[in-house]
């Protein structure tokens, strides 16, 4: 016996099978092989009701995107301009199309808000 004789893939569950699961959906945008977008859709399921204004709960949320800061896109953070060669290898390792981009600067920065003065006093022989 071959496998394609008993492995069959069916587009309708069986009724021993579907009429135990009440409300179920399939979603055809959403892909099982992308955890992240399915991880997405779940938080939307839970806020759903708040922005719809039924739930009465919150009228303080923030606004919903649906990218996040990065795009949706993979991040990379290195401790200095290394990195760019490490990723372009990578890049042409994998094939993956779309090059890199600076989202942020090249200089660590400290916002205006840090503190930058050492709560640390100078004592003999640790120059300053």
């Amino acid at each position: 016996m071959r496998a394609r004789e008993f492995i069959t893939e069916q587009r309708e569950l069986p009724p021993e099978q579907a009429d135990p699961l009440r409300y179920t959906y399939v979603i055809p945008g959403l892909s099982a092989s992308d955890p992240y977008n399915n991880y997405r859709f779940g938080v939307a399921m839970a806020r759903a009701r708040s922005d719809a204004g039924t739930d009465g709960l919150n009228d303080k949320l923030p606004a919903w995107s649906t990218e996040t800061a990065f795009g949706e896109h993979g991040v990379v953070v290195g401790m200095n301009s290394s990195i760019e060669q490490v990723i372009d290898q990578a890049l042409a390792m994998t094939d993956t199309l779309g090059g890199k981009e600076l989202v942020s600067t090249a200089e660590s920065q400290e916002p205006n808000f840090v503190d930058t003065t050492s709560p640390v006093k100078a004592f003999k022989g640790y120059p300053r």
